[in-house]
């Protein structure tokens, strides 16, 4: 009976314990978001969208608006597809490509 009985309280402490490990912790707020938190290009394409929107801008001009937008916000990437861009031109693919857009990236900073 006292084997039962510690066989028992043994398996109910081992599920309480891998229970314990399983539950999901309270959801706490979300922190704010760093000022150092990089901006993705589609979140700042996105803003530049909404922008041109707010001002009424369609067509070309909204085109224009949009991308002038971006290219001040995140000039990196707008490099980057120039770069992409101008070894696509060339034919290049594969490890001649990354090398070509590399340096590209690296003239142009």
């Amino acid at each position: 009976m006292n084997r039962i009985f510690i066989a028992v309280i043994a398996t109910a402490l081992g599920l309480a314990a891998a229970h314990a490990q399983t539950e999901t912790p309270a959801p706490m707020a979300s922190p704010a978001p760093a000022a150092s938190a990089p901006v993705t290009g589609k979140d700042v394409r996105a803003n530049c969208r909404a922008d041109a929107k707010a001002q009424g801008l369609t067509g070309a001009a909204r085109k224009a608006a949009v991308d002038d937008c971006f290219a001040k916000a995140r000039p990196d990437l707008v490099t980057a597809k120039k770069c992409r861009d101008d070894a696509k031109a060339k034919g290049l693919s594969g490890a001649e490509f990354k090398a070509s857009v590399k340096a590209c990236k690296a003239a142009a900073n």
